[in-house]
């Protein structure tokens, strides 16, 4: 048994077979907007992508690309989580907000990124759910081609250096 990625009650270190795994198996549902924040945090860690999706509030026209958040779990070493506040989301309550951040190394470049996010979570049927969040600092930008020098050819192909034509 290892300890549960989401490191709840740190103190305590649970493993991840008591912690997060009933949730995303579906065994149970998280109390807490916290503890739903924990688990899809875990979630992204042991790339089950079906759970980020499912909890999740459904909105019309808005379509959660599955892909891209699998290409993301798994080209990130997830570091640990830090939660840094916590408005309502209790037991009784019927929205929440968690302010977190989600640290992690991209294994391509070995670059330690944090992820600064707030979220808002509501609850639908006795389940809380994400419904918004909001990235604090943007989201990191990882580039796909390499970075164009300045003496370096021009990327339209007119011949020139770089910084005598689309760099000017």
């Amino acid at each position: 048994m290892s300890v549960c990625p989401c490191r709840s009650l740190d103190q305590n270190k649970l493993p991840f077979e008591e912690c997060c795994q009933p949730f995303l198996e579906g065994k149970k549902g998280p109390s807490t907007a916290e503890a739903l924040m924990r688990s899809r945090y875990t979630a992204y860690v042991v790339k089950n992508i079906h759970y980020i999706a499912d909890t999740q509030v459904t909105v019309k026209d808005e379509v959660f690309d599955k892909e891209e958040a699998l290409k993301w779990a798994e080209s990130s070493e997830w570091l640990g989580l830090l939660i840094k506040n916590t408005q309502k989301g209790g037991v009784e309550d019927k929205t929440g907000i968690v302010e977190f951040v989600a640290s992690y190394k991209d294994k391509e470049t070995g670059t330690e990124l944090k992820h600064h996010e707030t979220s808002l979570f509501t609850r639908e049927n006795q389940l809380w759910k994400f419904k918004e969040g909001h990235i604090h600092g943007g989201q990191p930008v990882k580039r796909l081609e390499p970075k164009i020098g300045r003496n370096d050819p021009c990327s339209c192909g007119s011949g020139k250096k770089y910084k005598k034509c689309c760099g000017a």
